[in-house]
């Protein structure tokens, strides 16, 4: 590893005091990614209501929209606030649900997406937020608009998204609705008997209702053959989280690796695929800043909660209808908990020890963060939601909450003038895809270098029992699995069985062996477990589950190095617990105070400012703990 080189230049003058960040590079990037000041603050719940969550931007940017329960209200409601959460104006009251096509009376409307026009926006209908999942969850679309204007909204309508595949009537769950930022297109997943589909259609209004015309898949497509990379591109389990802001990818989780949940990006011009995330915590829900240079990733990074599934690396081959069950779990009532904090990523993702900050490294006491994050149409703030339990609470003790994120180190981004989405050409039309657990029977499948898996695969995901047995298989032809995995379910409805007695000998050492069953909890509780895994990768072992509580995460420092002359620099270094990173890196925007004089850090952490031997050096930025330093005496650093 080196130093990052010096930003002073020749001529400094000898009354500066330069102020620096000391810091490592990346070696497996060659690039140093900074952190940013990030100031926390909470909205306060308008006196009747019980909460509000899942809030979006209007395009104007000057109000919000969230989802807002209280005792008047049969169920939740969208209404349009100010920027502060106050004077909510509901504009879903009185709307007939039913016209919605699998949308019970009184269907909680949520995770609203404005569209660009500020007269509609798209919303679910079915799940009342923050709740715990349910594999027989309907969830429905629908497009509310508002007559002159979502702010002034004095005349309303509800026209239902006709999804292809019906409803879970049908044998398909529609799920993670979104919008492109042009407002044409719909992306959302379609969960079949054949698994699951990432699909985007263009939206058309049809009358009273909106069609959905060019549905494409954007799922990894293909003859399987015997090679393993076929095979891992197709078995995964995918979810579309969100197009990004400029409209030209979509950027979603698949399990690349088994019961390793990451994010991937892939461009609908070309189709080319980008991995975002490499880690093998949770990663959910993602959206990019308007400027394209920032990711807001949701993770469980730095609580440990998936080890205990994917501590060991193996293909997905089997894994699709176990991760279900583990997505059941692992978002359970108690698990949830831990799951979804935000963290911001730079456009290059993961890469080396580096895998971002975290934005609210202590909420309050009792309250966890929970998706979507919103950025500002300017790019200025991130809106996200935090629950306090998994109700709507009361008037007197709200049980959801907005809180809004400042980024001060970021100046506002201009409107986007090119987000049109295009048509992925090279994507299968909906009617021509197959997915991956339509093929039935035993397979052979050929590692990359050596070795071989075969697959059993009988039933489909709804039902049905999935093998696999490794002989000296390997991916790079330095590790190599040996022994079987197998799972099997009677009902989605029920649990599934999981057991497994594999070892991975070479370079990389390790074994996995389970014998548990993933059930169904009570009163929608979420999946629970029975039974015993034991994992180890060479020398880290995991066979305990996720506690039911987990610690805030630790928050950062600032560290100040001070050098006078012509090489006095202010060096800080930032450091979190929570991120078991080795890497000192800059802090831009970093407040920096030498008497009554008052200097910013640069991206590199470098800035200057006058100063006497022996006066004190502050540095502060907010979501840090701060620093001081004295400016060198003479001979001395």
């Amino acid at each position: 590893m080196k130093r990052i080189s010096s930003m002073l230049s020749a001529g400094a003058i000898g009354t500066f005091v330069l102020l620096a960040v000391f810091c490592w590079a990346d070696t497996a990037s060659g690039k140093t990614a900074p952190y940013e000041p990030i100031a926390v603050r909470n909205l306060p719940v308008p006196v009747g209501y019980s909460g509000q969550s899942e809030p979006d931007w209007l395009p104007d940017g000057k109000h919000l929209v969230a989802v807002v329960a209280s005792p008047d209200l049969s169920a939740p409601q969208l209404a349009v606030t100010r920027l502060d959460g106050s004077n909510p104006e509901c504009i879903t009251c009185g709307l007939d649900s039913t016209l919605v096509p699998g949308a019970p009376e009184d269907a909680a409307f949520g995770k609203p997406a404005p569209l660009p026009d500020g007269k509609r926006i798209m919303v679910r209908l079915g799940l009342r937020p923050g709740a715990g999942g349910s594999p027989t969850q309907n969830f429905t679309y629908g497009i509310v608009e508002c007559s002159p204007s979502l702010v002034d909204c004095e005349s309303r309508s509800l026209a239902p998204i006709i999804m292809p595949g019906g409803g879970i009537d049908q044998g398909t769950q529609n799920r993670e609705g979104r919008m492109s930022p042009d407002g044409r297109w719909f992306g959302w997943t379609e969960f079949t008997l054949h698994g699951t589909a990432m699909s985007i259609g263009l939206l058309k209004k049809n009358g009273g209702q909106y069609d959905l015309k060019n549905i494409r898949i954007l799922n990894p497509s293909g003859t399987l053959g015997t090679s393993s990379t076929a095979w891992r591109a197709q078995s995964s389990y995918f979810e579309l989280k969100n197009f990004t802001s400029d409209g030209k990818s979509v950027l979603y989780s698949a399990t690349h690796d088994a019961d390793n949940f990451d994010t991937f990006r892939v461009d609908l011009r070309t189709g080319n695929r980008t991995r975002i995330t490499r880690g093998i915590d949770w990663e959910e829900d993602i959206s990019t800043s308007p400027d394209g240079g920032s990711y807001l990733q949701f993770s469980s990074r730095g609580f440990n909660r998936m080890p205990i599934f994917a501590l060991m690396p193996r293909p997905p081959f089997i894994d699709f209808a176990l991760f279900s069950w583990v997505g059941r779990y692992e978002l359970n009532q108690v698990n949830r908990k831990c799951l979804l904090e935000p963290w911001l990523l730079d456009s290059d993702g993961e890469r080396g020890t580096y895998f971002g900050q975290p934005v609210d490294p202590r909420p309050g006491t009792g309250w966890d963060n929970r998706t979507l994050g919103q950025w500002s149409p300017d790019g200025t703030r991130i809106l996200i939601w935090q629950a306090r339990g998994n109700d709507d609470g009361t008037p007197e003790k709200p049980g959801a909450r907005m809180v809004i994120a400042d980024l001060p180190a970021r100046k506002p981004t201009l409107k986007q003038v090119d987000n049109h989405t295009p048509v992925p050409d090279w994507a299968p039309k909906r009617g021509s895809f197959t997915g991956y657990l339509a093929n039935t029977g035993t397979f052979t499948v050929y590692g990359k270098k050596r070795g071989s898996a075969t697959v059993t695969m009988e039933g489909s995901a709804f039902a049905g029992s999935w093998s696999v047995t490794y002989v000296n298989y390997s991916d790079d032809g330095k590790s190599f699995l040996n022994g079987t995995e197998s799972t099997s379910q009677d009902s989605i409805l029920s649990g599934i069985q999981w057991n497994a007695s594999l070892t991975l000998t070479g370079k990389q050492k390790g074994h996995l062996k389970a014998n548990l069953t993933i059930f169904r909890g009570e009163n929608g509780s979420g999946g629970q477990v029975s039974g015993t895994v034991s994992q180890r990768l060479d020398k880290r072992k995991a066979n305990k589950f996720p506690s039911p509580t987990c610690e805030p995460l630790a928050r950062p420092r600032l560290r100040v190095k001070v050098r006078k002359s012509g090489d006095r620099r202010v060096r800080l270094l930032v450091t979190g617990r929570v991120t078991a990173d080795p890497v000192w890196r800059p802090v831009r925007h970093t407040t920096l105070r030498i008497g009554g004089r008052r200097a910013f850090t640069n991206r590199k952490g470098v800035a200057y400012l006058k100063g006497r031997p022996g006066q004190k050096v502050l540095a502060t930025a907010a979501g840090f703990t701060g620093a001081k330093a004295r400016v060198p005496r003479r001979g001395r650093h």
